[in-house]
């Protein structure tokens, strides 16, 4: 039998927005202490280890309010279809697509998997209109790295037949 693997990628969404942009503003803090290069003669930059010590504390108490969803790309009719009922169809805005909408159609039919503090999110908060409900909560910052999951394991063409036939021309020229 013919199997086809599809792409799986897992995304987390500190939902507590407060300490996702404490964590960020930390992660800048510690890349701007790494390139300062403030280093002892231990050889150690004390400012980055401290900062990154406390990331690592806001990581584990970011647990309890991180969802985390493992997605699956959707075969190309499902996906096509997703984006044909999420794009406006008429009127000044004819061809625009619903991120939000398109984004809620698709994640109940590619989440593998969904936690939140380690715990099986309810299927209840699972569906569209949940999802649409939670997209309005959401900051960009928070949505982003989602959308981009979505797009990346649907939209990326992935027809290898090119990259055959220019290694084929370089090994056989």
């Amino acid at each position: 039998m013919l199997k086809v693997t599809r792409k799986t990628k897992q995304v987390d969404i500190i939902l507590d927005q407060e300490l996702a942009e404490h964590i960020a503003m930390l992660g800048d803090q510690l890349a701007r202490e790494l390139t300062a290069e403030q280093v002892t003669e231990a050889g150690a930059n004390n400012a980055a280890k401290r900062t990154a010590k406390r990331i690592e504390e806001l990581r584990k108490q970011a647990e309890a309010s991180t969802l985390v969803i493992t997605l699956r790309a959707m075969g190309v009719s499902k996906w096509a279809q997703t984006l044909a009922a999420n794009t406006v169809t008429n009127g000044a805005t004819a061809g625009t697509r619903d991120m939000f909408g398109t984004a809620a159609t698709a994640l109940p039919q590619m989440i593998e998997t969904a936690t939140i503090g380690g715990k099986p999110v309810d299927d209840a908060d699972l569906t569209k209109d949940a999802l649409l409900t939670l997209f309005d909560e959401m900051t960009d910052g928070q949505f982003t790295p989602l959308w981009h999951a979505i797009n990346e394991l649907n939209g990326t063409v992935a027809d290898p037949k090119a990259a055959f036939d220019l290694a084929s021309k370089v090994l056989h020229n």
